[in-house]
């Protein structure tokens, strides 16, 4: 997204309680699956290689640790140290390495007929104070140590930090786990590896003061605002083991913050038409005791076919510094795919080499699609029936018309249920995400079939919309008028992770726009070809249902195509007609019709639009 709109979109993120428009939305809690679950990306599967262990904890017996259970009794509410797994979730606790006994957070069982957890707690489960250049092994007497230790769990709606003091007054949190993982819930997630193995550099936070040092593991809710809610006191439960302090390496530079992309987005697929520079930026960590030079950011493009470097700095112990790209990569605007790699690499040889590796990635220049998501379904995002609007925001760099709206929706979603798709214009100017989006067009509403639950549901724009370079940037949504909560009715297909502040979910219930931290597969298709032809061959095109649900009265448009007799009927959900509201020859060109419903009974109806082609069937719901 261009610079100008980030800061707009970073404000949003971090006054959240100001701006209730832009919020985190809580996950419904949901039936969870366990039994099959993927490891997270972020954390590293080996143990980070450090210098000499000076303490250690295999909570075998708790006497290093204070535990404060906000008056809960323990057990099943709090933190307990002991080998038995006590929580609902998981029956064998943590595959740590010593085994024994661990910590284990819990707050009650939300799946028992009336849910336990207990409401407003926070538990914390703090270390004794560590006089750490003074540790028995600390020959060197260095404040320039790493914290390492095991944990396994998952994350709900609950808030899981790692926090130090040097004072035991003021605590800083120095791992949250809510920026490592993301939400197990019924429509997708995933529970941590088991063990995950963490590694903290304390120097930056102790170095100077470290004579009276304690580690604190908390939980709470992390929607205080919402603390009456019992969903939001979902435990599933947080195992900690085996944590141990070292020395820090002699040399370590650290891979932290990497970001490539086009004026912060980075997208899979970019059509021709859209190529611009790409940026690459990190900022490396040395954790190491000696100071490290000519520190460089290094990338390269489909095995050398292009390479880039950034200014070389020497970056002193316990410090920060940044590294940019010198020049920026362009792809070349013809269809093809682009890999790369990249790391960062110093004149000293690096004790850990395996961070100065960034995961690398790719993307495909393309004649059409405009899309961010990875394009493989890992995750869902829906509303229990309500209505709802989810995507993604696009750049333009080009003038360019767009003809469909490309979707995917996962194989949960109700055959039968309405989707269409909405693009609005964004001024970053504006006080409120909701404020700042203009609508600009729409798709015809969609009844979907079980093919279009097997791969891309291409949206036809009711008419060609451009999409400029003057305007800059677009907001793409999916959308649904909902089904009164029946069933789950639209289910949109996620894949990977957004950028935080470039996905959003608007849930109508609430009038509120929130963030969505899983990208949403919704894309730009910018191929006219076929637009305008109806598939199935039937005459009618553009059919409008509103507003839905529906009170008293409901509107319907469409557009005949070709001179014809056309029929609009109403028919309930066992195939009876309710109401014939039109029957007329020789009508072409788009028709509106107004149906008062105030004597239906609350529930689901067809509108059938029938013609000597065929019959256009769309659902709406009469509350």
């Amino acid at each position: 997204m261009k610079k100008i709109y980030l800061s707009f979109l970073l404000l949003g993120i971090t006054s959240t309680a100001a701006n209730a428009q832009q919020t985190t939305k809580p996950y419904s809690f949901g039936k969870i699956n366990t039994s099959a679950v993927k490891p997270t990306q972020q954390n590293p599967s080996e143990p980070k290689a450090l210098g000499v262990e000076i303490w250690a904890d295999d909570f075998n017996d708790g006497t290093n640790w204070t535990i404060d259970n906000d008056g809960q009794a323990g057990g099943v509410f709090g933190w307990s140290i002991d080998a038995t797994s006590d929580g609902w979730w998981s029956a064998n606790g943590i595959t740590s390495t010593s085994g024994g006994g661990y910590a284990e957070l819990s707050n009650g069982d939300p799946t028992a007929p009336t849910p336990t957890q207990a409401l407003d707690v926070i538990y914390t489960m703090t270390s004794v104070a560590l006089d750490i250049p003074n540790l028995p092994g600390n020959t060197a007497n260095t404040d320039q140590v790493t914290l390492q230790y095991q944990e396994f769990g998952a994350r709900f709606n609950d808030l899981q930090e790692v926090q130090i003091s040097v004072d035991g007054l003021a605590w800083t949190t120095i791992r949250d786990n809510s920026d490592e993982y993301g939400v197990l819930s019924a429509s997708g997630g995933s529970a941590y590896p088991n063990p995950a193995n963490i590694s903290i550099n304390l120097a930056p936070y102790i170095t100077g003061n470290a004579s009276t040092v304690q580690v604190r593991f908390s939980w709470t809710t992390n929607f205080p605002s919402l603390s009456t809610n019992p969903n939001v006191w979902v435990a599933y439960g947080w195992y900690i083991d085996d944590l141990k302090i070292f020395t820090n390496p002699d040399n370590d530079v650290e891979s932290t913050d990497p970001y490539w992309g086009t004026a912060f987005l980075n997208y899979s697929q970019i059509p021709t038409t859209q190529v611009a520079p790409i940026d690459f930026v990190t900022e490396p960590f040395n954790g190491g005791l000696n100071p490290q030079t000519n520190v460089e950011l290094n990338v390269d493009f489909n095995s050398g076919a292009w390479t880039g470097v950034s200014q070389s700095v020497t970056i002193p112990v316990g410090a920060y510094d940044s590294l940019i790209l010198s020049t920026q990569y362009t792809p070349a605007a013809v269809v093809g795919s682009h890999v790369f790699t990249w790391e960062i690499t110093q004149d000293e040889i690096d004790d850990v080499p395996s961070n100065n590796v960034i995961q690398g990635d790719n993307f495909d220049v393309t004649e059409y699609i405009y899309a961010q998501d990875d394009n493989l379904i890992d995750g869902s995002e829906n509303n229990g029936g309500e209505a709802y609007e989810v995507g993604n925001f696009f750049d333009i760099w080009a003038d360019q018309t767009v003809y469909y709206v490309d979707v995917k929706l996962h194989n949960t979603t109700e055959i039968g249920s309405t989707v269409y798709a909405k693009i609005y214009s964004f001024d970053g100017t504006q006080a409120t995400f909701a404020d700042a989006l203009t609508f600009e067009q729409q798709s015809d509403y969609h009844t979907v079939t079980t093919s279009d639950v097997s791969g891309v549901l291409s949206l036809p724009l009711l008419f060609p919309t451009p999409l400029t370079v003057a305007q800059t940037t677009y907001f793409v949504v999916l959308a649904t008028d909902g089904d009164g909560g029946a069933t789950d009715d639209v289910v949109c297909a996620t894949s990977g992770t957004s950028p935080i502040g470039f996905s959003y979910v608007y849930i109508q219930a609430d009038d509120t726009w929130y963030l969505q931290p899983a990208t949403p597969i919704v894309r730009l298709n910018f191929d006219g070809s076929a637009w305008g032809l109806n598939e199935n061959g039937e005459n009618i095109s553009a059919v409008n249902i509103f507003p839905n649900p529906a009170n008293d009265m409901v509107n319907v448009s469409y557009n005949v195509v070709n001179t014809s007799d056309v029929t609009v009927e109403i028919m309930d959900m066992t195939g009876a007609v309710v109401s014939t509201v039109s029957d007329e020859s020789n009508v072409q060109g788009v028709q509106h019709i107004s149906v008062n419903t105030s004597s239906f009974a609350a529930g689901v109806y067809y509108v059938n639009i029938s013609t000597a082609e065929g019959v256009v069937k769309n659902k709406f719901v009469k509350q």
